[in-house]
């Protein structure tokens, strides 16, 4: 019985029974999934998921899905893909909020997480090796036996890949000192579009000819699927200090900010976020705002002392008070329950028991990356546009330099 309403993707593509079998051939016939409740879960991310409306309409579904559980598997899934001209699309745990995943007629998703071995962990050189279908929050718990962790910590952590986050190039909440998923990766293993292997090498420098891995962080698979990464990972932090600062207004906290930034303070988390409170003005009928700066300082216990002495007087400087560490403390224990909401509703459930659409409401997600210059001026433009328009900011944040 097919699923109705709007989680019900109406254009649904066929793929010839004879391409069916080559891909069991390939993966084994408990790795090729058909089922409509697969179909249409492959055929979404977090952000369509979310936002699901009349945008659903017309889109389309995925013919089937296949599970590799190796590279020479994933080789082979390539060739037949050429030569049968079939759209292949990856995929980790689908978390994305940008809405990526949008399949044309006819296409295949690779799932990756039957890759999920760890090759290597080199605790002197500060290095890890691993297949791009492992969940991060399983290889931060085998780092943190030796008592290293990552430094990519986004809400998806619990349950997105390696592979996903960084063929997205996430940004997490770790970012501000230990800059996006892309930034920590030393090499890549690729299967390129011509079913060739590639194989950059796994180190900090460089000394000449072009960073080939560049191609494939943030580029979702276009250029080659990544079947292994190298990655730097990092000791624990000796010392953690909490910290939330509130400002009168968006610009101070901004300055604010940015000055840590210009003379090297380095936090773990900078998060200045202006957000809409639940209450409304009874008089304007416009939501009432409150601008904070949520702050982690981590590191060496020298290093987190210093930055807590010196960021309460450059935030005193653009009139920012300091509320305590609650909001912050509040803000960390609870950045991952999202994921955990999406895990319990859409992954471990099937479509059909999905919860209903609220209707009528689509929310986006738009990320920018702009000169620090830049940024003030973006908002004020952002909020001229929005003016005399039916859409509703309902949150501006700075998460990183």
């Amino acid at each position: 019985m097919e699923p109705t309403g709007d989680l019900f993707l109406k254009a649904n593509y066929l793929i010839d029974p004879s391409i069916i079998e080559k891909l069991q051939f390939v993966v084994g016939s408990l790795n090729v999934l058909l089922d409509e409740n697969d179909l249409l879960r492959y055929s979404l991310d977090a952000h369509r998921i979310w936002t699901r409306s009349e945008t659903f309409e017309g889109k389309g579904k995925v013919a089937a899905i296949v599970r590799p559980s190796d590279t020479q598997q994933m080789v082979q899934l390539v060739k037949l893909a050429n030569h049968e001209k079939i759209p292949l699309i990856p995929f980790g745990s689908g978390t994305g909020v940008m809405g990526a995943i949008n399949p044309v007629p006819g296409s295949v998703v690779v799932d990756l997480k039957g890759m999920t071995r760890i090759l290597d962990i080199d605790p002197v050189s500060l290095t890890v090796k691993v297949e791009s279908g492992i969940i991060l929050a399983d290889l931060a718990e085998k780092l943190s036996n030796l008592d290293l962790m990552l430094g990519h910590d986004p809400y998806s952590f619990p349950i997105a890949t390696i592979g996903g986050a960084i063929s997205t190039n996430g940004v997490g909440y770790r970012a501000a000192k230990y800059g996006s998923m892309g930034d920590q990766v030393l090499g890549l293993e690729i299967v390129l579009p011509n079913a060739e292997i590639l194989q950059t090498r796994a180190v900090q420098k460089t000394s000449a000819g072009p960073n080939l891995q560049s191609l494939f962080i943030g580029t979702e698979g276009v250029f080659g699927f990544i079947t292994q990464a190298t990655l730097r990972v990092f000791r624990k932090p000796e010392s953690r200090i909490f910290k939330t600062f509130s400002f009168d207004s968006f610009e101070n906290g901004f300055k604010a900010m940015n000055e840590m930034f210009s003379i090297g303070l380095n936090p773990s988390l900078i998060d200045l976020t202006e957000e809409r409170l639940d209450k409304i003005d009874s008089y304007t009928g416009k939501g009432k705002y409150v601008t904070n700066l949520f702050l982690l300082l981590e590191g060496y216990k020298e290093e987190v002392n210093a930055q807590a002495e010196r960021i309460p007087a450059i935030c005193s400087k653009y009139e920012g008070l300091d509320i305590g560490p609650y909001l912050t403390e509040q803000y960390w224990q609870d950045r991952h329950d999202s994921a955990y909401r999406f895990k319990e509703k859409y992954i471990e459930k099937p479509v059909y028991d999905w919860p209903e659409s609220t209707g009528g409401q689509v929310v986006a997600y738009p990320h920018v990356a702009i000169p620090a210059s830049e940024v003030l001026e973006y908002r004020r433009l952002a909020q001229q546009i929005v003016l005399n328009t039916n859409v509703e900011i309902i949150e501006y944040s700075c998460w990183t330099r």
